[in-house]
């Protein structure tokens, strides 16, 4: 049985504080940050991303930013190619539970301003932590940025997934771990789950 389908956010470009997510890898995983308005967005950035330098860009050009793992980038860097959607907020249980995980939340989000200026404040103190795949990543970032509590739920679901799943289901999740490079403990945050 597979996540239930993704009921998309209404077509809209986005708005300054909206936190903005877009498909990675085929579907396996989305990416998630806070547009912060004048093409620019705010997020966090694994691993992977922080090894080299990022690519010029014309459209980010001395609007671009990096402090450790959280940067802020032109929309066209973000994406990457792929389709821009919006994450929704104070969405209802119903409307949840079918929703493809990663994409909405029952949470009321702060105003704009006032997630703009937790992005921007983060990306200047260098302030959300390291990455980390389960505990701190950019779905916690963003959530955190609109809610003031890290979350992320498509990794809640995954792991609920394995954990349905048992002894084989943990085996392929150990697997999967270990491939996508997690190998240091998992360390606690303001998590939801």
């Amino acid at each position: 049985m597979g996540q239930p389908q993704s009921k998309p956010s209404k077509p809209r470009f986005p708005q300054p504080g909206d936190h903005i997510y877009c498909e990675r890898k085929g579907g396996l995983y989305d990416h998630h940050g806070i547009y912060v308005g004048d093409d620019m967005v705010i997020h966090l950035r694994g691993a992977a991303k922080k090894l080299g330098e990022l690519p010029a860009c014309h459209k980010c050009g001395d609007k671009r930013v990096e402090n450790g793992e959280i940067a802020k980038v032109c929309i066209d860097c973000f994406l990457d190619g792929a389709t821009l959607q919006i994450f929704d907020y104070g969405v209802p249980l119903l409307e949840f539970i079918a929703r493809k995980r990663g994409t909405c939340c029952q949470r009321d989000s702060k105003p704009p301003h006032e997630v703009i200026s937790t992005a921007t404040d983060l990306l200047e103190r260098n302030g959300f932590g390291p990455y980390d795949m389960l505990t701190n990543n950019c779905e916690h970032f963003a959530v955190y940025c609109k809610t003031g509590s890290a979350a992320s739920y498509q990794i809640a679901h995954h792991i609920e997934g394995v954990i349905a799943t048992g002894p084989a289901g943990m085996l392929a999740g150990a697997t999967v771990a270990v491939a996508c490079g997690v190998s240091k403990g998992v360390r606690k945050t303001s998590s939801s789950w």
